[in-house]
């Protein structure tokens, strides 16, 4: 039983590595089962079909976003009050950033997201009968994460004035859109430093001028030096190359609640 989930577990994660590198397109059973090292046999002993393999992986990423947004509420529920860092309570205003801030993190505002989200729902514009087995889980999804939002209200001591389900979705389309956002920026900045490098490279050693080359050794410096701090917090909503954007999310509470009215 361990061998046949390990399978499954392999052949998940190939599908999801493929389709975030290369596009839903790419997701050939050939291709599927040479990523992910088993034969075609192997396959089809774990999953009757591509469908069912993607079904999977839906289920299993929109299963993981639910059950680590649970866990940040369980970790909010356990806390006596919400603390700043420095361990003095925070104001209402202060702990619903630091709270908002925490269940992005735990969705992960990042490529991955942005890639693997768009190419799900993608297909599921394009083929109605798996869209039916897209909608549960993405449902789910919702929910938890309305859950979240109403919690974080309540701890700051507001009530909502609109509908729960329109306020999550809008907040779903702003995390995508900062997502992609971020992503772009980075490789647009990968980019530029990939084409100054090579610039200079092709250059005579003697026709650079020093100042120019010091420039672009301490840039090349400065940019592995962040990409190793984004490493250690690559999901990190506070670290996001369009936080200016998750930040509309803060006004999207403020505008669907209002403080809490004493009974």
């Amino acid at each position: 039983m361990g061998n046949r989930i390990d399978t499954q577990e392999r052949l998940i994660a190939a599908t999801r590595h493929i389709i975030i590198e290369e596009g839903m397109e790419a997701t050939s059973l050939e291709h599927i089962c040479k990523t992910a090292g088993f034969t075609r046999g192997a396959f089809y002993s774990n999953f009757a079909s591509k469908d069912s393999l993607l079904a999977a992986l839906a289920e299993d990423e929109y299963t993981g976003l639910i059950e680590r947004l649970r866990l940040t509420i369980d970790h909010w529920a356990s806390s006596s009050s919400p603390v700043e860092e420095d361990g003095v309570e925070a104001s209402g205003e202060l702990l619903i950033e630091n709270l908002l801030f925490e269940a992005l993190d735990a969705i992960g505002t990042n490529r991955e997201l942005h890639l693997l989200h768009t190419e799900l729902l993608l297909r599921s514009i394009r083929d109605p009968e798996w869209a039916k087995r897209f909608l549960d889980i993405n449902l789910e999804f919702v929910d938890e994460l309305g859950r979240s939002l109403e919690w974080i209200l309540e701890a700051a001591g507001r009530e909502l004035t609109h509908p729960l389900r329109a306020l999550t979705h809008s907040v779903i389309g702003v995390v995508m859109r900062a997502s992609g956002v971020a992503a772009w920026r980075e490789s647009m900045q990968a980019l530029r430093l990939q084409e100054g490098t090579t610039k200079f490279a092709s250059s005579p050693a003697d026709s650079i001028p020093a100042s120019s080359l010091h420039h672009v050794q301490a840039s090349a410096q400065n940019v592995e030096l962040s990409q190793g701090l984004r490493s250690e917090s690559e999901d990190s909503a506070r670290a996001s190359g369009a936080r200016e954007i998750l930040e509309t999310v803060l006004h999207l509470l403020y505008a669907s609640s209002r403080p809490r009215l004493e009974r």
